[in-house]
């Protein structure tokens, strides 16, 4: 089978892989029921992310196959997908992507971008050689808001302020904490208040590794004895981080 794009919007397609290049660089998403899907995670599952944008706003084309199997597509490298939409000076890209159908699904085999002056073939790989699929029961599970947690919100710039206040020393892990009135971050060199509002009472410990798998955006942040969910309140996008748990 062979799914045919007028235009593909490279910014929101590139886009799209630079939000899934923070987890790992094998690239893997489907398309289903109009919408592009990844849910990718750390070999641990200690972190796992998952992000979804209508198909329209990447992918243009005259007619949306409607089928009851998923279309599934994966690549090795994604900066080699980065760098082939790169070599297009021009924003009007089409689009060709050939899929193997198999019992449960449709796998991609070719990607090939193209416009009047330039044609590219990527090869496509075996999604289960990066990612098995999860259940919607295991995705309900991981992003699931669990009772006893205390809520935040944290923006960009509260999380950069994090990360530069980890450069200041070698721990792995910080502690956060809530009392009610506000959030605060503590290192072993530094205590930090994050955040003003706050709903319930709580602490918790994190490896500070996590937060470079945060995109640049606004979230709200709900904290329980085991993880931490990262909610995006400018797209859709979850991230769910394990706490630390010492002994």
């Amino acid at each position: 089978m062979k799914l045919q794009i007028e235009k593909i919007d490279q910014h929101a397609f590139i886009s799209f892989i630079n939000r899934l290049k923070l987890i790992d660089s094998f690239i893997y998403f489907k398309i289903k029921d109009n919408q592009v899907i990844s849910t990718v995670y750390l070999p641990q599952r200690d972190a796992v992310k998952h992000h979804s944008v209508p198909f329209e706003s990447i992918f243009q084309t005259n007619e949306v196959p409607q089928l009851n199997k998923e279309l599934k597509v994966a690549f090795f490298d994604a900066n080699r997908i980065i760098e082939a939409f790169k070599q297009f000076e021009a924003d009007s890209i089409r689009c060709d992507i050939e899929f193997i159908e198999n019992e449960q699904d449709l796998v991609a085999s070719t990607f090939r971008i193209y416009n009047d002056e330039l044609e590219i073939t990527l090869a496509c790989s075996e999604p289960s050689l990066g990612f098995k699929d999860l259940t919607s029961d295991q995705i309900n599970a991981i992003f699931a808001k669990e009772e006893g947690a205390f809520q935040f919100p944290i923006d960009n710039h509260g999380i950069n302020r994090l990360k530069s206040l980890f450069n200041l020393e070698k721990d792995e892990t910080f502690d956060i904490n809530s009392n009610g009135a506000g959030v605060q971050v503590k290192g072993k060199t530094f205590n930090v208040v994050i955040s003003q509002s706050a709903t319930g009472d709580g602490n918790a410990t994190l490896y500070k590794k996590y937060l470079s798998l945060l995109d640049k955006e606004e979230y709200n942040v709900h904290v329980s004895n085991n993880k931490v969910l990262f909610d995006s309140t400018e797209s859709e996008t979850l991230l769910t981080i394990s706490t630390c748990q010492t002994a």
